[in-house]
């Protein structure tokens, strides 16, 4: 590409890819490349040109996915954040940086017209190749910082893009601060007066880097939380220093949201209104802990413990893992709903489930309700229920904390064993209570009523009367043993939510559920396990229904044997050669994570 500067007008269409250039011959965009890499990106790209569906979360292209980078592109959830801000339809948007076209897509099936500018010819080819069918979509490669941008759009998104500005906006000595001034200003060139800029992007201060994790895009611990000390490197904001950031660019109104575990798949969405509504236990729609699929992390704080006691100083906006902001020159008409929610909270509910039961769930504090309805994909498509029955409803908000928050306080006690015992022990009865039918199963296990499904102790809060279910969205129509329940809650809210922090004191997690579930049933062994852990399958499998089985197995728990016997290895070894051991093990997993990615 040239060095004159070019307005999208001026774009000539390229028959072959469908895409627009600046270039009549179809060229350019490789300055501004970005990139996953040459094999990694080309199976994206077959992947979707082979697909019959391409649609918005479609359950075909997940089924695909072989690593993180695949998975990233073609998993269900990647527009969650934008979905539960209830954006006008009638929308222009403009997408600065579509990447491989996940969030155009749904752009493109909800908004009148989009315009997406991407600066890899690759990608860009990708993102048309993703918004196939989709005539209100048009995709430009292009350099951002060849544009020249009119302002006719009324909203421009800048997903994932915002923290590149001081790699590809630094030329001529400019400052990180400068080069990101330099994006905002071209951004709000193309703004109508009421115009809005959306930005996603991560927290340098957020949660899950205090706890361990490395940062998204440098791969450095605490490399944010230390001002990215090397320079050249994707920078991103804490909340003050992005509000500041729009405000010197001439973005007076903003509007925050929090996202969790981040913006990328985001399964809670949080509105920064918590100092005007105190005692609704925020921290309940938290999920944790946040994983970095295809980097290295380290557990060194419950991140739940520690996400519910910032919710309770007023502090958990601050440390939001990730912001969605909704930003303009002054408040901007027509956009209420977005930024003045009546929901405080809420929660997408797509992944590993089929499309047909995806849903959203939402808290209204001034009614106290929690709605959950079904995501619109204006299709034809319906469930097939069997024995799996499926609730989309409207409840009352009940107040307290969840049990599951005793499970993780249990989880880092001194003596976590009894005091989880003492937990499993009271849920226990409660089960019996609430839902015993009266009759046992073959093997004498209590049998409970079907409703009992959801009743785990992720989805029972602590009110002052005793223990209360919430969020009963599965039903079976059949009776389930009791035993059955106590290894689905184990299983979700000890192991799957605590499990980091368990893995040095629990080394193997059959044998802890099943030494959990003997302390109440002596009979309870292997093989029952394996009943519950077959009848668990087949359930999930309804679930999942079109979806199916995933093939990517993350390097994360691909690793977790290996990780498990390094562990068991250590604590039997002087403290000197420890130390050696584990450090040799530090040195090898990044090989070892490139082998399991690479034969799942």
């Amino acid at each position: 590409m040239n060095s004159e500067l070019h307005f999208l007008k001026e774009f000539t269409y390229q028959k072959a890819s469908g895409v627009y250039t600046a270039a009549k011959d179809g060229s350019g965009g490789e300055e501004f490349a970005y990139s996953d890499g040459d094999v990694a990106e080309e199976y994206v790209f077959s992947c979707i040109r082979d697909a019959g569906d391409v649609s918005d979360n479609s359950p075909e292209l997940v089924r695909w996915a072989r690593d993180w980078s695949s998975y990233y592109h073609l998993a269900a959830g990647r527009a969650n954040h934008i979905r539960v801000l209830d954006l006008p339809r009638e929308l222009s948007v403009l997408e600065l940086g579509s990447g491989c076209g996940a969030v155009s897509r749904y752009l493109g099936e909800h908004h009148r017209e989009v315009h997406c500018v991407e600066g890899s010819p690759r990608r860009a080819a990708i993102t048309r190749a993703r918004c196939r069918g989709l005539d209100n979509v048009k995709v430009y490669c292009a350099d951002f910082r060849k544009l020249l941008l009119e302002a006719e759009y009324d909203m421009v998104l800048l997903n994932g893009v915002l923290e590149y500005a001081p790699v590809f906006f630094a030329a001529e000595g400019r400052s990180p601060g400068d080069a990101t001034a330099v994006l905002l200003a071209l951004a709000k060139s193309a703004l109508r007066k009421n115009g809005i800029l959306l930005i996603a992007i991560e927290n340098k201060i957020g949660l899950k880097y205090w706890c361990g994790a490395s940062e998204d895009h440098t791969g450095r611990l605490f490399d944010g939380i230390h001002g990215y000390p090397t320079p050249g490197t994707a920078r991103t904001y804490s909340k003050r220093e992005l509000s500041q950031a729009l405000d010197g660019s001439g973005f007076g109104f903003r509007k925050f949201y929090s996202c969790f575990p981040d913006y990328k798949f985001p399964t809670s969405v949080l509105v920064d209104d918590h100092g005007a509504h105190r005692g609704v236990f925020i921290h309940n729609w938290i999920e944790y802990p946040a994983e970095n699929p295809g980097l290295d992390r380290s557990y060194l704080v419950h991140e739940g413990l520690a996400a519910r006691s910032l919710a309770d100083a007023g502090l958990i906006h601050e440390f939001a893992n990730s912001f969605l902001v909704v930003a303009s020159e002054h408040e901007p008409a027509g956009f209420d709903s977005t930024i003045k929610p009546e929901w405080l909270a809420s929660k997408i509910s797509v992944a590993n489930r089929d499309r047909t039961v995806h849903c959203v769930t939402k808290f209204f504090p001034k009614t106290k309700t929690i709605e959950k309805t079904l995501i619109d994909y204006n299709s034809s498509d319906r469930r097939d229920t069997k024995a799996l029955g499926h609730a989309v409803e409207t409840a009352k908000w009940i107040s307290g904390n969840l049990l599951s928050w005793e499970v993780a306080e249990a989880v880092m006690s001194k003596h976590f064993r009894s005091a989880l015992l003492l937990v499993v022990a009271e849920y226990h009865e409660e089960l019996l209570k609430s839902f015993a039918t009266g009759a046992n199963d073959d093997q004498g296990y209590p049998l409970l009523r079907g409703e009992c499904f959801d009743f785990i102790m992720g989805n029972i809060i602590r009110t002052a009367a005793g223990l209360e279910g919430i969020d009963n969205e599965w039903k079976m129509d059949r009776p389930l043993p009791v035993d059955y329940l106590l290894y689905r809650s184990l299983s979700y809210d000890v192991l799957g939510r605590n499990g980091r922090w368990l893995c040095h004191n629990v080394p193997d997690a059959d044998s802890f559920v099943i030494a959990m579930v003997r302390s109440l049933y002596p009979g309870y062994d292997e093989q029952r396990q394996a009943r519950n852990r077959s009848l668990e399958s087949t359930i999930l499998s309804e679930i999942r229904g079109e979806l199916g089985g995933t093939k990517w197995l993350s390097a994360e728990d691909g690793m977790a044997p290996w990780k498990r016997g390094v562990r068991k290895m250590a604590r039997k070894v002087p403290a000197g050669l420890r130390a050696r051991i584990v450090g040799l093990s530090g040195a090898i997993n990044e090989k070892l994570r490139i082998l399991f990615a690479q034969s799942s």
